[in-house]
């Protein structure tokens, strides 16, 4: 293998040949921008990249990236940015909310004007999940949680008839972290519950066609999780990536989630910071961005494929010793 990294003031070129075979990166570096808060991002399938922007003054910027210059506009309100998606003519979608408990707003791009609407529920922080459907619709899985207890719900938003009534799904604990995933026409829904000592980790998973829901209880951890778990897989096998204090774990299925490895931590990368990967179709399921590896913070964040990860897992798992385990050796 020849690998060969070519760096200039903004532009850069990596360059590697195996086996016959020359493959290449360009990456272009533009000015950075300054006096911001906050921003969120997506990236249509034409490649085009969207960025809506919290300026340190409260105002929000979108900017559209047009493969050679930016364009920009303000939004006509304030507040704080849940999330942002893209339908699938790639027109911007975002909800916004201003102080707590109050309305939260779905803004979309329409004829180069923004719309604005008031969601007909309520939300505790962004979504768990929300992703384009076919024919320009919404996909959303939300969680709303008051002081006694919580509950996770699906809704489905259609430009001819607005936001679906929310369908219950599952109740949660006041307390309860909650994460969601959309895999392979399926949600996971994982969540660290509180329990003396530690947490209890949980997994549901839900076929939103046949409105069914299976939960799985996966094992005992003693810490929450530093950030959103990443979901990466490939054929039957499924795995999450977590850090927890910095250290790596993980836990994984090699039977389309019917059976899961028990929860457990590893030292390779430590300390280590991840995040997904995003891409025009969602979250990646085959990459994890690093954004410090082995105490390392790179300027760039380390993609590393499912395969390598995955190997160092098995390597390291230290099977239960319970009489008929699924994983006993």
């Amino acid at each position: 293998m020849v690998f060969t990294s070519l760096i200039a003031s903004e532009d850069s070129w990596q360059l590697v040949c195996s086996q016959g075979t020359l493959r290449y990166r360009y990456t272009a570096t533009g000015r950075p921008m300054a006096n911001l808060l906050s921003y969120k991002a997506a990236i249509d399938r034409g490649g085009c990249l969207h960025v809506i922007v919290t300026l340190a003054d409260g105002r929000l910027i979108y900017a559209r990236w047009r493969g050679s210059r930016w364009e920009s506009s303000g939004l006509p309100v304030n507040g704080t940015v849940l999330d942002l998606s893209l339908d699938t003519c790639g027109r911007p979608h975002l909800l916004l909310s201003g102080a707590p408990g109050a309305e939260i707003y779905h803004l979309y791009r329409s004829e180069n004007a923004w719309r604005r609407q008031v969601l007909p529920f309520r939300l505790t922080g962004p979504p768990l999940v929300l992703k384009p459907l076919p024919r320009d619709r919404l996909f959303l899985a939300g969680h709303y949680t008051t002081r006694e207890r919580g509950h996770v719900f699906l809704t489905v938003y259609s430009p001819t008839t607005g936001w679906q009534e929310p369908r219950a799904l599952q109740a949660t604990g006041p307390e309860e972290k909650i994460y969601g995933y959309w895999y392979q026409g399926c949600l996971y829904f994982l969540s660290w519950r509180k329990q003396e000592p530690g947490y209890g980790l949980y997994l549901n998973l839900v076929d939103p066609a046949r409105d069914n829901l299976e939960s799985l209880s996966l094992g005992a951890l003693s810490d929450p999780p530093d950030d959103q778990p990443v979901l990466v897989g490939r054929d039957d096998t499924r795995l999450f990536l977590w850090t927890s204090s910095s250290r790596l774990a993980f836990c994984f299925s090699r039977d389309s989630g019917r059976t899961w490895s028990p929860p457990q931590s590893a030292y390779f990368f430590f300390p280590a910071r991840i995040k997904r990967v995003e891409g025009p179709d969602g979250p990646s399921t085959w990459q994890v961005a690093f954004t410090k590896i082995s105490g390392l913070e790179p300027d760039w964040p380390l993609l590393i494929d499912f395969d390598p990860l995955f190997s160092l897992c098995k390597a390291v798992l230290v099977n239960p010793v319970t009489e008929g385990s699924f994983w006993k050796q």
